[in-house]
């Protein structure tokens, strides 16, 4: 679809139309829409109708998607009037190094290294040729994602099985490693690497650990091994830094992350017990947990999912992980893959007895239309009598499918994140000092649990974010496209800083920065108050962005 015909049905929207269409884009659901547009259920659902029509998609969150790509796209022309800045970024990454051993055949270096260019374009990774019949692949200087370490240790196994296929007897001499670090590069305004400069202390620390690995191993250095802990990746040996390269293939994706008790959810678990109970009846019901990252989402579906044994309910825990990943699905019960039609099926099965519960984690992974259909699948389940936890960042909402009832994960209090703080920092001991950290920890972690913890975890290193953090912020502000200039320009300031300080300091005009702060305003990155005064809705963005700060 060329650029005209793809922009002109929001150019055919009617005023109303639009309106909607940015209240869609809120997240409202047909109840808020009705309310807030002063028109009846049924209005609202002619106006969608007649939306989805004209956009030309099936549901809202197509529409949703349509109106975010197109609006990023339109607004690439009008960001003219801003200056082209080259950003210099202190950037999180991952680096994959391999070779294969000085004689080895022509035919498969060029193998490998086809194989590890090939991989790092479909994973906006920068592949490195060098001498010596070896390569490195360079994982978040383009765009971060929270899978980043998954996807550099996929990227190993399939070009191992690449070469393996070919000539088995080089494979066998093959040697690798994985290390976690950062990098310093070049980067555009809105994100991306400028394709110029890059450096990184950790390209050079994954050749070092490559040199003392011998031929058929693979190395995980111990930065790296922390981002496969909170990332959800099982079955690395712990009892030794290097591992057979075939074994890769058995490491499983899991998506679990690490524990931690579960603290002021009280409510929320009420809910979804008194739920489980009604289950017994033969009173289905079906939840929609949603929440920002590390606000405890798997955390509230695993405490469920361990009390149902006490109720000899039957359940099933399945985690969705990305596209990068394969778009596959993780049986947590049976600790194997599945498929979509796998859950489609445990949900419309008759249950052998009541309660049953079924969850599915991390389902804003999912495409809309996967999403829709176990959405219909879940429908089927509630009126068999059974319990059905989708949770997400943002869940889809059929339009035609039962109401669920949403359990929206806020920040939780100070006083309630001081005891994990404390158990994570393992009683080391301090009295007042300790004290001290906790409260400080509790504040930069501003309500949300995962933060605390890695927080504490973390705590007697120096005063940048550990680097799981930064990889899993860094993730969501790439996805954004914000403007990172204006976004240093506020993180400069504690407090953050006035618009007009901000335009005058970055030399662009008021109304452009206007546009910008508008927009990370709307993504939820920044406030901006009636006197227009502009700072970060979360500690922690504005650290994350601070380190990225080189000058």
């Amino acid at each position: 679809m060329n650029e005209l015909n793809r922009q002109k049905p929001f150019s055919d929207l009617t005023a109303r139309q639009l309106q909607i269409l940015k209240l869609l884009q809120a997240g409202k659901p047909n109840k808020e829409l009705s309310e807030e547009l002063g028109i009846g259920l049924g209005t609202v659902k002619q106006h969608l109708v007649a939306l989805f029509k004209k956009l030309k998609v099936k549901n809202r969150a197509m529409a949703v998607s349509l109106a975010i790509d197109i609006q990023q796209e339109q607004e690439t022309p009008r960001l003219s009037s801003l200056r082209t800045t080259i950003l210099l970024d202190r950037r999180p990454c991952v680096v994959l190094s391999v070779s294969l051993p000085q004689d080895a055949d022509l035919q498969a270096v060029r193998l490998m290294h086809g194989s590890l260019a090939a991989i790092a374009a479909a994973n906006d990774a920068i592949f490195l040729a060098r001498s010596g019949n070896a390569g490195d692949v360079i994982f978040g200087i383009q765009r971060s994602t929270e899978y980043v370490i998954a996807v550099a240790l996929q990227t190993a196994q399939a070009m191992h099985g690449d070469l393996l296929a070919a000539d088995a007897d080089m494979a066998s001499q093959l040697r690798g490693c994985l290390t976690a670090g950062h990098a310093f590069a070049s980067m555009q305004r809105f994100g991306g690497w400028t394709g110029e400069a890059l450096a990184s202390s950790a390209i050079s620390s994954a050749r070092e650990l490559l040199d003392t690995v011998a031929p058929g191993y693979f190395a995980i250095d111990s930065s790296a091994r922390g981002l496969t802990a909170l990332f959800g990746i099982e079955g690395l040996p712990e009892d030794t830094d290097a591992m057979p390269l075939r074994n890769i293939e058995q490491l499983r994706w899991s998506a679990n992350r690490p524990g931690y008790e579960l603290t002021g959810r009280i409510a929320e678990m009420t809910k979804l017990y008194a739920a489980l109970e009604k289950s017994v009846l033969g009173h289905g019901k079906l939840f929609h947990i949603e929440g920002e990252m590390g606000m405890g989402k798997s955390r509230l579906c695993e405490e469920i999912f361990r009390l149902c044994p006490s109720r000899s309910a039957i359940a099933s825990f399945y985690r969705c992980l990305p596209a990068a990943l394969g778009q596959r699905y993780y049986d947590t019960s049976s600790r194997e893959y599945c498929a979509i039609e796998d859950i489609d099926a445990r949900l419309r099965a008759q249950p052998g007895r009541l309660p049953e519960l079924v969850i599915v984690d991390d389902i804003h992974l999912l495409p809309a239309a996967q999403q829709a259909m176990l959405a219909s699948a879940a429908e089927t389940a509630v009126q068999l009598g059974k319990l059905v936890v989708f949770a997400g960042r943002k869940v889809v909402r059929a339009t035609d499918a039962s109401p669920a009832e949403v359990i929206g994960l806020r920040r939780l209090p100070p006083q309630s994140l001081q005891g994990l703080v404390r158990k994570a920092l393992r009683k080391e001991g301090g009295g007042k000092n300790r004290t001290n950290t906790v409260l400080n920890i509790c504040s930069e972690a501003a309500g949300v649990p995962l933060f605390a913890i890695e927080l504490a975890r973390h705590h007697k290193q120096d005063k940048q974010l550990p680097l799981t953090l930064q990889i899993a912020i860094n993730a969501r502000l790439d996805g954004l496209h914000l403007d990172r200039g204006l976004l240093r320009e506020v993180a400069k300031q504690t407090a953050g800083i006035s618009l007009e300080d901000a335009a005058q300091n970055m030399g662009e005009n008021i109304e452009s920065v206007r546009q910008q702060a508008s927009n990370s305003v709307a993504a939820g990155v920044l406030s901006l108050t009636a006197d227009e005064w502009i700072s970060f809705i979360h500690p922690l963005l504005r650290l994350a962005i601070n380190d990225t700060i080189t000058d």
